[in-house]
């Protein structure tokens, strides 16, 4: 079985793998002190579970597994806190548990028996994933030259009939690849699909506003002008993943 630690704490993610190895010495176990590099080791690794803190210093917990599971959907969570009252939404999330700081030994110990339990009933691992960017940056076909373009400056892209337009701080870009090539690639650099025409940049979400006919919209910092619509399908996902 490999599992990955992900806490920003470095004392509380060593006594974690510690107690964790004590009663399963042969788990494989990678470490993250952040959300960010625990996608990074998502897109790169397969993990039947991460032991995931609620409180990241860049983003929460429950954040991270949502974020998580789009790279890899058969991953189990078990999340770590000192607060017990995020406990109902870990199991409203399908937490297999929930432990509590300061670790209690047997505590930690019940909640790999309940991770072995439940991985006996999931099927085995899907194939290997396109690979995702290894550096901070993302290649697109525009105007018969392979453009190279920084991964944080992009706000939002959209399709244009049979195009898409990539809308970063330094201009527009109009490429060849679908929607779908980038949400693949880009899933580890914290992008979310709002809609079927539209992949935002989370780090660029300003506000989540009621639109028309029911339906929502995001303004993003440098488009305010923009109204990006809010699929009904992924409104619930988008507001879980800032905790509102």
């Amino acid at each position: 079985m490999k599992l990955a630690v992900i806490d920003d704490e470095r004392p509380s993610r060593s006594e974690l793998c510690h107690l964790i190895l004590e009663c399963a010495p042969g788990m494989q176990i990678d470490e993250a002190d952040s959300g960010q590099k625990a996608l990074e080791l998502a897109a790169q690794n397969h993990y039947d579970a991460m032991f995931i803190d609620i409180h990241l210093g860049d983003m929460t917990g429950t954040t991270l597994s949502l974020m998580v599971r789009k790279l890899l959907p058969q991953v189990q969570i078990v999340f770590a806190t000192a607060y017990d009252e995020y406990a109902v939404k870990a199991f409203d999330m399908d937490a297999v548990d929930f432990i509590m700081k300061p670790f209690d030994p047997k505590r930690v110990a019940r909640a790999v028996q309940k991770l072995e339990a439940r991985l006996k009933n999931v099927s085995p691992a899907p194939p290997a994933r396109e690979e995702q960017p290894v550096c901070n940056k993302v290649s697109i076909s525009c105007d018969k030259r392979l453009v190279l373009l920084d991964i944080p400056d992009i706000a939002y892209i959209e399709t244009d009939g049979r195009n898409c337009v990539v809308h970063t701080v330094n201009g527009d870009y109009t490429c060849t690849q679908p929607l779908s090539y980038f949400e693949r690639r880009l899933a580890c650099a914290q992008f979310f699909r709002i809609h079927k025409s539209y992949l935002i940049n989370l780090q660029y979400v300003a506000e989540l506003c009621p639109w028309f006919n029911g339906m929502s919209c995001v303004k993003l910092k440098g488009f305010e002008s923009h109204n990006l619509p809010v699929s009904r399908k992924q409104i619930k996902p988008l507001k879980e993943l800032f905790d509102c």
